[in-house]
């Protein structure tokens, strides 16, 4: 009798398991079965989230059912990117992710408030590169790095930033440690709020998206100094030589990744990075794509790994 119970179990955990991997391979095929969100942990109006929105109106198109766009904001996205973790694999929840949370925040002062790591994501695609810009108060007549560096001698400059572990305040921190001068970071919930305050002369400085920084620089209120890349911005608004141009190397392309929860089935990615690929085709997007000043750069998990670990080294070396 033993030893039927006994086999009866085997054959009862066998069934089971050969019915979970049925099962398993059923929601790969069948994923999505209902309305995806994907969060933005940055502010309403910032690039991502613009990105995010106008991507989200392709959501049917491409995956067969609605695609959300939200918003969950705090410590430059750090809150939202430790939430997410109460996702499970497979979820129907993604994220938008960068630099600041998983190259900057765990390698920085305070990184033991992180509570998470990017090993905890699953990356999709990387959907946009983005130049920080720097600019300043018009009315200080700073048009360049060597005008800054005269400028802040004997000063305590303010630079507006988003977010006080960000990639803006790390580039902030590298350029002013490199120039030999004095700054203190001032935080916002928001690039277009740290504009403003720049702009109002709450601030003398402030890092931005191009884009974000273009009507304050079109209307002469904001100047811009300098491209945080190797040979500057040169374009229709800006004509600024870049930080690598002055021997400077604390400098990298800004991405926004969209992310699963680690685990996730290779199909359920596979099927999201394909949607998400047309949907780069779009003409409308390129519109945005060009209006926002970014490139497309649909970077898979291989090249973004070696993109965040890249950037790593940069916060190491220059901290």
């Amino acid at each position: 009798m033993k030893k039927f119970m006994a086999a009866a179990l085997v054959l009862l955990l066998a069934v089971q398991v050969i019915f979970a991997g049925g099962s398993k391979e059923a929601n790969a095929a069948d994923w999505p079965k209902k309305e995806i969100t994907v969060i933005c942990p940055w502010a309403v109006g910032g690039v991502a989230d613009l990105v995010n929105r106008k991507m989200a109106t392709y959501g049917e198109k491409y995956l067969g059912v609605p695609v959300l766009a939200t918003n969950e904001l705090g410590a430059g996205g750090n809150v939202a990117l430790t939430n997410y973790l109460k996702n499970e694999p497979n979820s129907y929840n993604l994220i938008f992710g960068g630099e600041g949370g998983f190259s900057i925040a765990p390698n920085v002062e305070g990184a033991q408030a992180i509570q998470f790591k990017y090993d905890d994501y699953e990356p999709v695609i990387s959907l946009y590169s983005a130049i920080f810009v720097m600019t300043a108060d018009s009315k200080l007549g700073i048009k360049n790095l060597d005008d800054l560096k005269a400028y802040g001698k004997g000063k305590n400059l303010k630079i507006a930033v988003n977010g006080i572990a960000g990639a803006e305040a790390f580039l902030a921190k590298s350029l002013i440690k490199e120039l030999g001068i004095q700054m203190t970071l001032v935080s916002y919930n928001g690039a277009n709020l740290a504009l403003d305050a720049a702009a109002k002369g709450e601030t003398q400085f402030a890092i931005s998206h191009q884009s974000q920084a273009r009507g304050s620089v079109e209307a002469k209120k904001l100047t811009a100094i300098c491209g945080f890349n190797k040979s500057g911005i040169h374009n229709d608004v800006y004509d600024v030589q870049g930080v690598g141009d002055y021997g400077i190397k604390a400098y990298y392309p800004n991405t926004c990744c969209l992310l699963a929860r680690k685990g996730t089935d290779p199909k359920i990615i596979a099927k999201i990075r394909e949607a998400y690929l047309k949907i780069l085709e779009e003409p409308e997007v390129k519109d945005l794509y060009k209006t926002l000043m970014i490139t497309a750069d649909p970077m898979d998990k291989a090249a973004y790994d070696k993109h965040i670990e890249s950037v790593k080294n940069i916060v190491l070396t220059n901290r």
